[in-house]
């Protein structure tokens, strides 16, 4: 008897510290991979962020250098003529042509490609 008395605790020991083992490992692997998910998260989002920050500056500096285009093709004064006598041929061919062959801002001139306003009446 004394025999399957021991078994028996044995058993319940052997069972309680499987228990144990278990319930300690299951803890360990959820605390362990919520908190590599959430780094995980915070690189990419910082990653995302940083791209996203340089996507913007570029376009703000292609808008500005567009803007200071425009403006300065607006000021020239083929423009001004072709707005006083809008119907003369020979004003409506100058911007044009002046258009493609002198920059009139530094942003035309580091040869970004503008979109380049066309005069039509």
């Amino acid at each position: 008897m004394k025999f399957l008395a021991n078994k028996r605790l044995a058993t319940r020991i052997s069972i309680i510290t499987s228990a144990v083992t278990l319930v300690g490992l299951l803890l360990l692997w959820i605390v362990v991979s919520t908190n590599a998910a959430s780094m995980v998260k915070n690189d990419i989002t910082n990653q995302m962020t940083d791209a996203v920050e340089s996507r913007a500056a570029i376009i703000n500096e292609y808008v500005a250098s567009a803007e200071e285009y425009m403006a300065a093709f607006a000021l020239g004064s083929e423009v001004q003529d072709l707005l006083l006598s809008p119907g003369d041929p020979e004003l409506l061919q100058k911007p044009r042509h002046t258009r493609r062959t002198s920059p009139r801002s530094k942003a035309f001139s580091r040869g970004s490609t503008l979109p380049l306003p066309i005069l039509t009446c």
